[in-house]
């Protein structure tokens, strides 16, 4: 065993997909079952359940999967500042009393966290990897390169 710290990984695309597909499946199947008045037994519902169940499971796993961003830095002050500054943009503060060893973790305050997760970052010696929802990892990345890092 090692004694780096590794990023906590997430739910991957599988997963995520699995989510997604239940909580819409289901809730369209009782949505057309209660508003078009049929019956489950006809089958059409729960087709109607599948279909948009399929839609909602592909769009929830490509937008809130887990992925990571490794980044070769120079300065890992340098880094850190920039870093720190474009999160505050979107919103992200550290948190300091998060308790894991040589992760820095970054949130959202209380109601916007509940819906957006938090930022995990790595940072070694020549690399900083960059771990959260693919959503956020995809607008950090383009805030990162507008900003000259990368």
């Amino acid at each position: 065993m090692t004694d780096e710290p590794t990023l906590p990984s997430g739910p991957g695309f599988g997963l995520t997909f699995l989510y997604y597909f239940c909580g819409t499946a289901l809730v369209t199947t009782l949505l057309a079952v209660k508003t078009l008045g049929i019956g489950l037994d006809t089958g059409l519902p729960n087709q109607y359940g599948l279909l948009f169940g399929t839609v909602g499971g592909v769009l929830g796993a490509l937008i809130n999967r887990s992925s990571t961003l490794n980044l070769p830095i120079s300065s890992r002050k340098t880094f850190k500042r920039e870093l720190d500054a474009t999160l505050a943009e979107m919103g992200y503060a550290e948190d300091t009393e998060a308790g894991l060893d040589g992760i820095l973790v970054y949130q959202r305050p209380f109601l916007r966290q509940l819906l957006s997760g938090r930022i995990y970052v790595l940072l070694g010696d020549k690399q900083a990897q960059i771990g959260s929802r693919a959503n956020h990892i995809r607008r950090l990345k383009k805030r990162l390169q507008a900003s000259g890092i990368r």
